[in-house]
């Protein structure tokens, strides 16, 4: 029997599945991001984050239906982002002791995997944009 979860294969980045989920719901995923950005550079926890889609996303089936997907599997996994627009960068944990760090560009909603030192970089840009 086939299993449904959206999880990540181990051969898999969360860089490379966050792009694929991204462009299966591109649409959504502008508004997510424009509203992770609206409010300029800041911290968000993993609750904020969902709030935010939540607001992004009016419908409740569309929201659901992105949120069990891959994103949605990403997003539960992420224990904080960093905005500082146009770029969120999001630390992932999708299992104990593992971590990625990827950074996206909500203009154009590429992907790019940073480093862990890159992450923490951009996380002291937040209160201090010459870091």
């Amino acid at each position: 029997m086939a299993s449904n979860n959206p999880g990540l294969k181990r051969t898999e980045s969360i860089a490379d599945t966050m792009l694929e989920a991204l462009k299966k719901s591109r649409y959504h995923m502008k508004r997510c991001f424009a509203k992770y950005i609206e409010k300029g550079r800041r911290t968000l926890k993993l609750l904020q984050l969902m709030d935010e889609t939540a607001k992004a996303i009016d419908d409740v089936t569309e929201r659901n239906q992105v949120l069990e997907g891959l994103l949605g599997y990403i997003l539960c996994s992420t224990q904080e982002a960093v905005v500082i627009p146009p770029h969120v960068a999001f630390a992932v944990r999708p299992n104990p002791g593992s971590w990625e760090f990827v950074k996206v560009n909500s203009d154009d909603l590429t992907v790019d995997p940073i480093t862990t030192a890159d992450y923490l970089k951009f996380k002291e840009m937040v209160y201090d944009e010459k870091w």
